[in-house]
């Protein structure tokens, strides 16, 4: 995290003992603290700060950039901490925020999270686009703050919120805080970050603190991260070759429930478990008993349920880092910790849990080392059919991810979870919303759904629900995989929808059969017809594989602005005619 100097007339003892206040305060205590100071009387002389410019709206801007809903979750807390300070303002998905709008605001509060190499999410990219144009407008006296969430395992760790940060003040914006930057472990670090923020926001003369917020907290849904639906297993069936060394299972899981929210494009969220020689062998590594209690999230476990379900095995962060250090002792971990972070970044990635307890032993206490693993994540899986066509159950696509790692091959946590699940093991999961990753609303509008792999599974449920309403979308569909003989994922079920005239076109790439023929080659190969329908308002998916279809896009992008004109690729995106769902 990078500091910067703020103008304030305390002197630096004052503002450290400021910051050491807030930083103790939960939420309540501080929203009380500044309803206190805000209904003060402030003496002629005291130095006050200068009036908000005038805007068209409410002064504080709160927005957000997310893909797994844990920056808008935020968002939605520090909204509701305002109304009840009686701070005008409003709450924006970046997606639907414009630069130039920006300059109209007072105060700007920015939570956003990484993905991949360093990028924004997906959904807010055209707004990280346009903030770095030459174009965009001058934000002087916009004061704003950055909340920046990502995972210290990526090499490029909280970019788009540090990117975003430095556009902003390059921009002329001041800033109302310092950045912070959170790990996966956010909770705390983020709560004491929207508490200064909220001390730090203009409040109107004579402004009160409510009893209870001017608009409503939303709802909690009814089933998340935190309150997961409880189900089974009905079905594993491999669809792949069964000697295939990364196998592809389909499972369908049981639904018995009428409230579950999952449209065609959305994913469902799997709280996968650890395995149970992995559990093992830390707990054998730390000398620590199975059965002891420890608290996790307000909640007594034995600290083997709380290493199964609940604590990342496998990725260290750099709280485990430190604490292991010091509990260990050994000279070489402090060196890596003096280091700074880059190097500290080096070494996590050179190292997974399992590796620091053999290579640098110490025995820890049960709750110290549950406090100091990472939480362990939830993993997005497409939905694979139409709920409106198959109501009482959830179908799911997956495919066991292996990858190499210091000279040994390792298997993906939650792939090799749901690839060992038999009928009637428990699943624990919730619905996820993709948004940008839906039909779109003119029924009429041509589809051009391109998978690689296992991102064929949210076009199985395109075409159910196509076939169930009626659509009179022309769809075309271009799919790869290996070998067609083995791996062609629910051929018959394609195959069908083409037969009956839901599917106008499929169009099949299998690579070890076809090496030198890629996903483009289809569309290109018939590069009038795709023309035509762009003309017609069609929408394109590339759902799968993010090199892949990467590269796919970029010969589909020359292609297509080359015939119909320059930047023709840049104008689908901003009218939201592409989408994407890339891992």
């Amino acid at each position: 995290m990078t500091a910067h100097g703020l103008a304030h007339p305390f002197s630096e003892t004052q503002w450290q003992r400021i910051h050491a206040l807030l930083e103790d305060l939960d939420p309540r205590q501080a929203l009380w603290l500044s309803g206190y100071l805000a209904g003060q009387r402030i003496d002629p002389g005291d130095a006050a700060p200068a009036d908000p410019a005038p805007t068209t709206g409410p002064a504080v801007l709160i927005a957000y950039g997310t893909e797994t809903d844990n920056s808008r979750h935020l968002a939605e807390r520090l909204k509701a901490l305002c109304d009840q300070a009686g701070i005008a303002s409003d709450l924006q998905n970046l997606e639907r925020v414009r630069v130039r709008q920006l300059a109209r605001r007072a105060y700007l509060v920015v939570i956003t999270a990484t993905h991949g190499d360093g990028e924004p999410p997906e959904p807010a990219l055209s707004f990280f686009e346009e903030l770095a144009d030459d174009t965009a407008p001058k934000l002087d006296g916009v004061r704003f703050a950055v909340l920046a969430l990502g995972d210290s395992t990526y090499e490029h760790f909280c970019t788009a919120g540090r990117t975003l940060d430095a556009r902003l003040e390059a921009l002329g914006g001041q800033r109302l805080i310092e950045r912070q930057e959170c790990d996966v472990d956010f909770e705390t670090p983020a709560r004491q970050w929207l508490t200064r923020v909220l001390a730090s926001l203009p409040r109107p003369k004579g402004a009160t603190v409510s009893k209870a917020p001017a608009t409503p907290v939303p709802a909690r849904p009814a089933y998340d991260k935190q309150t997961p639906l409880e189900t089974e297993v009905l079905v594993n069936q491999c669809l792949s070759a069964s000697d295939r060394a990364s196998p592809i299972h389909h499972l369908e899981l049981a639904l018995d429930v009428a409230d579950f929210p999952a449209a065609p494009g959305d994913a469902v969220g799997i709280l996968a478990d650890n395995p149970p020689e992995l559990v093992a062998a830390v707990l054998d590594a730390s000398g620590l008993s199975a059965e002891q209690p420890v608290t996790v999230d307000g909640q007594a476990r034995p600290l083997v349920e709380a290493l199964r379900q609940h604590r990342d095995l496998t990725l260290p962060g750099s709280r485990f880092l430190e604490y292991w250090a010091g509990l260990s002792g050994d000279a070489g971990l402090r060196r890596v910790l003096e280091n700074g972070a880059r190097d500290q970044r080096a070494f996590l990635r050179r190292h997974q849990v399992l590796d620091i307890l053999h290579h640098y032993p110490a025995r820890p206490e049960a709750a110290a080392l549950v406090d100091a693993l990472r939480p362990l994540q939830p993993r997005l899986y497409d939905l694979a059919n139409s709920l409106d066509v198959e109501s009482d159950a959830l179908h799911l696509t997956a495919k066991l991810f292996r990858y190499p790692f210091e000279g040994r091959l390792e298997t993906g946590i939650a792939s090799r979870y749901l690839l060992n699940l038999q009928p009637g093991d428990p699943v624990r999961l919730y619905p996820h919303r993709n948004a940008r990753f839906q039909l779109p609303s003119d029924p009429r509008a041509p589809l051009i759904l391109i998978a690689e792999g296992t991102g064929i599974a949210p076009y199985r449920a395109f075409v159910q629900h196509l076939a169930a309403s009626g659509r009179p979308a022309p769809c075309w569909l271009v799919f790869a995989e290996q070998r067609f003989e083995e791996d062609f994922l629910y051929q018959l079920t394609f195959q069908d929808a083409h037969a009956r005239g839901v599917l106008e076109r499929v169009d099949t790439v299998f690579h070890a059969d076809q090496p030198d023929r890629d996903l483009a080659d289809p569309l290109l190969a018939r590069a009038g017809q795709l023309f035509d329908w762009l003309n017609r308002d069609a929408h394109l998916y590339f759902c799968g594989d993010k090199d892949r279809l990467g590269d796919t896009e970029a010969r589909l992008r020359e292609a297509v602005d080359a015939h119909l004109g320059a930047g023709h690729w840049k104008q689908l995106s901003k009218a939201r005619r592409l989408h994407r769902n890339l891992y």
